[in-house]
């Protein structure tokens, strides 16, 4: 349910034209549904730690400002991937992809899973500073579920390039 509210708050911004390419005073697209679909899906994402991870008050205090600092560092690259996303499937849908279009698409790919990599590396000892060994890793190993469900989700709803 959340990850499909970002879809199409997704598809809407895809849709909404002229404000996909222009810059803004903010990092992604200015669309409140975008804006709203993902503050659910973060809190999806948090519910669901809050529900696997069985912290206790301790941990939790010292988890919680740890996973917030994460988020912020990783808002900004997942802002930069959905705008990029958004201008692929409005040039699909127009039919203007252009070579230098898709060259951007895999390198913009390829920057976002470098940089989110190395996001994770550098919040790792937080993680392990606040919690035991098993829960920093059962941490982790939610995140790359989480991760890997919404790259299932991309997967499906952006199509592929037009082999040209």
């Amino acid at each position: 349910m959340l990850k499909q509210a970002f879809f199409f708050a997704l598809v809407g911004c895809a849709c909404a034209g002229p404000a996909i390419g222009q810059e803004s005073g903010s990092p992604v697209i200015d669309n409140p549904e975008l804006a709203s679909a993902r503050l659910l899906l973060q809190a999806g994402r948090e519910e669901i730690i809050r529900e696997e991870i069985y912290l206790t008050e301790a941990e939790a205090a010292a988890f919680w400002p740890a996973y917030r600092a994460y988020v912020t560092e990783l808002q900004p690259l997942r802002d930069r991937r959905t705008k990029a996303i958004a201008a692929f499937l409005l040039a699909y849908g127009e039919g203007t992809v252009s070579a230098a279009d898709a060259e951007r698409l895999v390198d913009e790919h390829l920057g976002f899973l470098a940089a989110v990599l190395e996001v994770k590396r550098r919040h790792l000892p937080n993680f392990r500073a606040a919690l035991p060994p098993h829960k920093a890793a059962r941490f982790y190993q939610l995140e790359n579920k989480l991760d890997a469900e919404l790259e299932a989700e991309l997967a499906v709803f952006v199509p592929l390039i037009d082999p040209v």
